[in-house]
């Protein structure tokens, strides 16, 4: 802050510099002046009733609220010593909380910029981005800059268009204001404070966005031809592609503002975008917000949004795109006192969209399954955290696997599984368990004294041919998917056989007819021993039975 030479002109600085703030002032009394020291002074009322006494001098700004309604309480008061004209702005949002929300995104964008006057020369050898970095922020200024640039191009036009704005990225600073770019293309205008869209009053909507192409008697077609814009446009500007799943973000917080053919239009034009595999389905997470999901709006985008995805892809590519995202389960969308499995089943019956429903049941049977698969590993690593002598370790480990056997039983009842299923699940929680050495010597006896602790368990599930078939299978897939214990695999077989968990029938037909074929070759000559064996022991029943 330059130095005041005389009254007049701390007078003449301070009340300029008031009257700039009108936008988000209701009034301020006639500033006061006093000489020592050289300060002037002023009660400003502002847009929320808030009083605020700010003060002009040699060191730079200062505002104190005055307790009034809305003000803050007690005292509060910042001294900048700088010349920035929004520094004014930001000591009055800091003294009032509500200045920001009291004031529309126009006049917002008024009050941060700086003064009307000449700004000073950059000094000598300044950095660039530093004077880039204090230019005014009017998104307003680059909505204008876009219209004027579109003015003369027929809105039928798209390669034009396109053309023209691609190559307007070279002076404007498409970087600084993707969000407004964005609202442009989405909209048709900028979205204030809340939600509201403003329109540019003397050019209306944006011609090129969703809510124009999408509006006439084929929204998909539109959505699609505005699809295509999107992509043509970030081709170049790839920022420009993450700055828009921010942007969509954005703007689905928004959707109880909108109409609802608005967020029909919005809705397809998301689900295109996905379906085009620009856009990911993350965004989807800002409709998870209560005010959002009460009223049935959230339900109602997620519906559109994938009935269009739909059209493209299959049950299975949507369910890897929901668990990319994480986006979390589609109920989240659902009213809070319709997220049970009925409703959910009841409104995509309505809505004749079947393979949602058979989603939902595929993922609560995953679910349930992963939990199962938990609660056993979670079983077995609380038992060995337990400190105990050696002489009890037998007991425990009884105790345990009565526990885990328990709990399988109750899952098979709850879930209406059968042996087959269960065994495969509580081998995967037995397995999960171990706490794997760093030293790839010691697998063979970590998984193999694992196996002999826990096989009760295993042999309470395999009391059928069809369970150990099942089980043997699994262990295969396993072992294949783990590659600690690919070469082991072998092993693992003959102590499931010596714990009685698996018979030489199971095993001999997994050899000769059952084996899948993830590593089945390695797989049957690491057994060749065990099978020839039992092989021979079969054989050698089989003629004391002739005899």
């Amino acid at each position: 802050m330059p130095g005041f030479t005389s009254a007049d002109e701390l007078l003449n600085e301070f009340a300029t510099e008031l009257r700039q703030h009108t936008y988000g002032i209701n009034s301020f009394t006639q500033p006061k002046v006093t000489l020592s020291p050289l300060r002037a002074e002023s009660v400003v009322t502002l847009l929320d009733g808030a009083a605020v006494r700010v003060e002009l001098s040699g060191r730079g700004y200062a505002a104190l609220a005055i307790n009034q309604a809305n003000a803050v309480s007690g005292n509060q008061a910042a001294v900048v010593p700088s010349e920035a004209f929004e520094l004014l702005t930001g000591l009055l949002m800091a003294v009032s909380p509500d200045f920001q929300r009291a004031m529309h995104s126009h006049l917002y964008s008024k009050l941060l910029a700086l003064s009307d006057s000449e700004p000073a020369p950059e000094p000598s050898g300044s950095d660039p981005r530093d004077a880039k970095a204090k230019a005014k922020y009017e998104p307003e200024a680059f909505r204008d800059s876009i219209f004027q640039l579109i003015e003369n191009v027929d809105p039928t036009d798209d390669s034009k268009f396109t053309s023209v704005l691609d190559t307007a990225g070279n002076t404007l600073d498409y970087r600084r204001y993707g969000d407004s770019f964005f609202e442009l293309f989405v909209t048709g205008g900028l979205i204030a404070p809340g939600g509201i869209i403003n329109y540019d009053e003397e050019y209306g909507k944006f011609p090129f966005s969703l809510f124009v192409l999408a509006s006439g008697d084929d929204p998909l077609a539109g959505a699609k031809r505005w699809g295509g814009l999107i992509v043509k446009l970030t081709r170049r500007y790839k920022y420009l592609e993450r700055m828009f799943a921010e942007s969509t973000e954005h703007i689905l917080k928004h959707i109880h503002r909108y109409t609802e053919d608005e967020n029909k239009m919005l809705a397809i034009g998301v689900g295109v975008l996905v379906t085009d595999a620009f856009l990911t389905l993350e965004p989807l997470k800002a409709l998870q917000e209560d005010h959002l999901t009460k009223d049935g709006l959230a339900l109602r985008f997620l519906t559109d949004m994938l009935r269009v995805f739909l059209m493209n892809n299959d049950i299975n590519q949507l369910h890897k795109s929901l668990v990319r995202a994480k986006v979390g389960r589609l109920t989240e969308f659902f009213p809070p006192n319709k997220r049970d499995d009925d409703c959910f089943a009841r409104h995509f019956e309505a809505e004749d969209m079947p393979v949602l429903i058979e989603l939902h049941t595929a993922t609560l049977t995953l679910a349930r399954r992963n939990e199962f698969v938990d609660e056993i590993s979670s079983i077995l690593r609380d038992a060995k955290e337990e400190d105990i002598d050696d002489d009890e370790e037998a007991e425990q480990i009884q105790a345990t696997n009565l526990k885990v056997a328990r709990a399988a039983k109750a899952a098979m009842r709850a879930n209406k599984w059968e042996q087959h299923d269960t065994v495969s699940l509580a081998w995967d929680g037995i397995m999960n368990a171990v706490n794997w050495s760093y030293k790839s010597e010691q697998f063979e006896a970590q998984a193999l004294v694992q196996i002999k602790r826990h096989s009760p368990v295993l042999e309470m599930l395999t009391t059928e041919p069809k369970s150990e078939i099942s089980l043997l299978k699994h262990v295969q897939l396993y072992a294949y998917n783990e590659p600690r214990l690919t070469k082991y695999f072998g092993r693992i077989v003959l102590e499931l056989y010596n714990t009685d968990v698996l018979s030489d029938s199971a095993i001999i037909f997994w050899a000769t007819k059952g084996a899948k074929p993830e590593g089945k070759s390695g797989f049957l000559k690491q057994t060749e021993a065990l099978v020839r064996k039992l092989e021979a022991m079969e054989d050698e029943d089989d003629s004391e039975d002739e005899e």
